[in-house]
């Protein structure tokens, strides 16, 4: 280890100089659905100092002006506009502002330990377009201190993952799999079974169980639930549907069951979270 990885100590200083815009999953859950726990926008002024020796969290920090120092392979290296800093959990990362830096990033939450939400081994530095996943962050924060709909916070949610998965994603995420979701997304109220998503792609139940353990870090069947769940979210923001048709629609037999579902991933009931949206 280096001796300036060695010196380095457990160090989260934000500065009274520093402007923040953040937001929580508290305040939009549609983020717990991509394990978002905080995004925002920081314009820091020193002392912004972060220093996580063993995160539970992965994080992607994006520098949209100015020039911070991050440190990749034991060194501080430069990072300017145009340029990601993307962390893992469980590997030493630290960032600090020498002068005026603006970023914007996002933090998941990787608790319980699956297949962390970056695709990365180690802190590691992408040239990227920054201004994508920028403008969908401040376009949710813009929404959470303005009308605060959560239907409307929800779609910013959807284009943050979509640019942050960009960034970090997975790049040669098994195709079957890729296509197994296609046709379940189609098909989303069908009675899925792991047996019978196994033979939609030609494979046993335990090759399927497998491959989703590694590339999402959960089980078939809790995949299928979680797009049956995105799915009744962007249902609920309409009031055309009652809950026992969002309910039928996304593949329960009754309003019970879907509650109890729908409410073991987002911590409300369907009807609560509906009224959340509409006031």
């Amino acid at each position: 280890m280096s001796e300036t990885q060695a010196d380095l100590r457990e160090t989260h200083i934000v500065g009274a100089d520093t402007d923040e815009q953040m937001v929580g999953k508290q305040a939009c859950p549609a983020l717990g659905f991509y394990r978002i726990q905080l995004t925002g926008i920081s314009k820091a002024l020193p002392p912004f100092r972060f220093v996580r020796v063993r995160p539970s969290m992965s994080q992607i920090l994006v520098c949209l002006s100015g020039c911070g120092s991050v440190l990749i392979d034991g060194q501080w290296t430069p990072c300017t506009r145009g340029m990601a800093y993307v962390t893992p959990p469980d590997c030493l990362h630290a960032y600090h502002a020498e002068s005026a830096w603006e970023i914007c990033w996002i933090t998941y939450n990787e608790d319980p330990p699956g297949q962390p939400m970056v695709a990365v081994k180690r802190p590691t530095l992408l040239e990227i377009d920054p201004y994508p996943l920028a403008a969908s962050i401040e376009g949710l924060y813009r929404e959470y201190i303005g009308a605060a709909e959560q239907a409307v916070m929800q779609q910013w949610t959807q284009l943050i993952h979509i640019h942050a998965q960009r960034i970090v994603g997975p790049v040669h995420m098994e195709r079957r799999l890729q296509q197994l979701w296609e046709r379940v997304n189609a098909d989303i109220a069908a009675p899925w079974t792991n047996e019978r998503l196994a033979a939609k792609i030609g494979i046993s139940s335990e090759q399927l169980r497998r491959l989703c353990q590694h590339y999402l870090g959960r089980s078939p069947m809790k995949h299928v639930t979680l797009l049956r769940m995105r799915r009744a979210i962007t249902l609920l923001a309409s009031e055309y549907y009652t809950i026992e048709e969002i309910s039928e629609r996304v593949g329960y037999e009754n309003p019970f069951a879907f509650s109890t579902a729908f409410k073991r991933l987002m911590g409300i009931s369907p009807s609560q979270y509906r009224r959340q949206l509409h006031q």
